[in-house]
């Protein structure tokens, strides 16, 4: 094959000029801004922002803002871009950009911080399901606050522009739709600099990171240069065509959950309908743990039996936690249905009450494998609002999911190497900004040894890409989980901290161990600043992050653990023994050890052993930390020795 006889410098400049270099969007007798560019936006302060678009080849093109006046001439490929003079934060502006009869005019244009939030459904979760949600929008009248979220689109090689998308203006109207994360990370900033803030907001849940790197450094990668090669620079696929046939499959399966009637039909709700054949679980019922896992539709039925001081007023029926959505009955009457994660309470009429055998019946539906019906954490009881009456849930819950029709799946192809960076980093390049936030990580969880290259690689990229030096990545290391190894992939997270002008913002202790996607946003996107008040805006703010391991020294049988950033001091945040630390011996067998605070050290040992050479502290993907500094923010995952 051709591919194979041509020199490496000779395939990365095919791979560039064909595949990386986005394609110029010229439309003759034409001219046009960028989409990234519209009313309410926000341009980077103190920079020559850039300003760009298409029109015909060689056409001037006459862009103004703030009294000045900028001229340019198109491209060859009809190309244009200026570089405005730098400007303090203030505004609002009116930016017009002209050429032969045409003229676009951008209103409400701010100058402050713009951020570009990236990664998956962490990222992407928003305001409207947060912690007191109700709450946090109420009070979301913040004029000088804007985010832009890009369009989820894929495709194959990157693009030139993006597809839609609009500034919006934060209002208690609009901030529902907001990333929760950078929300939170853009109010510390605003209320703090008294400035404009602009979040970018390019995330798409579900993505690994390989999705978001560009095909020329993910060719520097051993594990995927013939990936590149086979899927990228060979291919002639058309992902986004194929792609939304994985689209419609979505749409079918939707559909087939608002539509069907199947155990309706067959009284799987009813009072008088006979379970006896179904299978039991114990609460919580986690369907993958009784094989029906990926999308399912799934009926779950629980008998309770009521005495007459039961009846006569209303109760209330709380299951718990649900993931990801439920219709539920109490004897063959809907009480009440729900289409997110988290905790439900439904009333029950007291009209449906009986005397004895009554049923509660659960329609659940679960998707991406993580369905459940309650955790280990829910509590689910029937109740009556003064409690007088009130009768455990727990037990033997029986289910079935043979009844309703088996639920199609669509391939998305938003994973696909490079995809997101084609259409979600690529098409932004180069607009001015602060720096980034990424949350991600979930979905490289299982491979940290991967990540470890995948992640500083991606960081580069992005740096190259918007040519504007080194600049300011923050990331956020992920939550505390039950199940997995999250403390592997933890360690790998904080390896980019190696490079230049990179920060973290722990959140081991903010997470939710049976909820991939914690609702508790406000203190990451918080800390998530904290960790830029120091490292981008060079703020003296003491201390920007909980204890951070720095070296170890061994005492006979102990082991001493000296910390950074520990601000007034170390502390047990519950005023308990410390916990989660461990120490092994030669035979790097890890046992729980004993830890006390001596100044700003640990001293950790265990009886057990005698010759301690290792310890490590968090070494759990869901651990119960509490070791802080006063300052209130928490130690996380490391241990001494990599070895053991």
């Amino acid at each position: 094959m051709v591919y194979k006889r041509v020199s490496s410098a000779l395939f990365f400049s095919i791979v560039w000029m064909l595949l990386v270099c986005p394609k110029a969007y010229s439309q003759s007798n034409s001219m046009r801004v960028a989409r990234i560019f519209s009313d309410n936006m926000v341009l980077q302060q103190g920079i020559y922002a850039p300003v760009w678009g298409w029109a015909d080849s060689g056409a001037t093109v006459r862009i103004s803002m703030s009294e000045k006046e900028y001229e340019t001439v198109a491209d060859d490929t009809g190309k244009w871009l200026v570089k405005m003079e730098p400007l303090p934060a203030g505004g609002p502006y009116t930016l017009s950009v002209s050429c032969g009869g045409q003229k676009e005019v951008f209103k409400n244009v701010m100058i402050g911080e713009v951020w570009l939030a990236s990664g998956q459904s962490n990222m992407n979760y928003r305001v409207g399901a947060v912690l007191s949600a109700d709450e946090v929008i109420k009070d979301a009248n913040y004029a000088d606050i804007r985010e832009f979220c890009t369009p989820e689109v894929v495709s194959r090689t990157p693009h030139a522009d993006l597809t839609g998308g609009e500034w919006k203006v934060c209002t208690p109207e609009t901030v529902k739709g907001f990333s929760a994360v950078a929300y939170f990370f853009a109010r510390a900033l605003h209320l703090d600099k008294k400035v404009p803030v602009g979040i970018i907001h390019t995330s798409w849940s579900g993505t690994i990171c390989e999705a978001w790197i560009s095909a020329e450094m993910l060719y520097t990668i051993p594990a995927f240069k013939n990936r590149v090669i086979e899927e990228i620079y060979k291919s002639d696929e058309d992902w986004a065509a194929l792609h939304q046939l994985g689209v419609e499959k979505d749409r079918e399966r939707e559909k087939i959950v608002q539509t069907t009637q199947v155990g309706l039909k067959q009284g799987a709700h009813k009072l008088s309908f006979n379970d006896k054949a179904w299978k039991e679980e114990a609460y919580p019922v986690y369907p993958p743990r009784v094989g029906l896992g990926g999308y399912q539709l799934l009926w779950l039925r629980k008998e309770v039996t009521l005495s007459k001081e039961a009846l006569g007023e209303d109760l209330i029926l709380h299951l718990g936690k649900v993931m990801t959505g439920d219709v539920t009955y109490f004897n063959g009457v809907e009480v009440g249905r729900e289409r997110w994660d988290g905790v439900r309470s439904y009333r029950v009429p007291a009209k449906l009450l009986r005397k004895g055998k009554n049923v509660i019946a659960v329609r659940l539906l679960s998707e991406w494998g993580n369905g459940r019906l309650g955790d280990e954490a829910s509590d689910p009881y029937l109740h009556s609002a003064d409690n007088q009456v009130r009768i455990s849930l727990k037990g033997q819950w029986k289910y079935n999911g043979e009844i309703e029709p088996k639920l199609p799946v669509g391939r998305g192809y938003s994973n696909n190497i490079t995809c997101m960076y084609n259409t979600k980093i690529a098409p932004l390049l180069p607009y001015g900004i602060r720096g980034f936030l990424w949350y991600q990580g979930e979905g490289n969880s299982g491979q940290p040894e991967l990540y470890k290259q995948l992640q500083p690689t991606m960081i580069t990229d992005w740096r190259i890409r918007f040519e504007q030096g080194y600049l300011p990545f923050l990331l956020v290391q992920l939550p505390n989980i039950s199940g997995g190894s999250c403390q592997y992939f933890r360690e790998a997270q904080a390896e980019s901290l190696q490079l230049p002008n990179v920060g973290m913002a722990v959140s081991i202790d903010v997470g939710d161990p049976y909820d991939i996607h914690p609702n508790n946003k406000k203190p990451v996107g918080e800390r998530l600043y904290l960790r830029a008040k120091e490292m981008v805006y060079k703020d003296s703010v003491g201390v920007f992050q909980g204890p951070v391991y720095d070296s170890f020294r061994i005492e006979g049988n102990k082991i001493r653990l000296k910390f950074k950033s520990t601000g007034s001091g170390l502390m047990s945040k519950d005023g308990k023994d410390l916990r989660t630390f461990e120490v092994a011996g030669e035979d790097g067998k890890y046992v729980p050890a004993k830890a006390v605070i001596e100044g700003n050290d640990v001293l950790v040992w265990s009886d057990a052993v005698k010759k301690p050479l290792s310890a490590r502290h968090a070494w759990d993907s869901n651990p119960a930390v509490n070791l802080y500094n006063k300052e209130g923010l928490p130690a996380t995952s490391f241990r001494t020795n990599k070895e053991l």
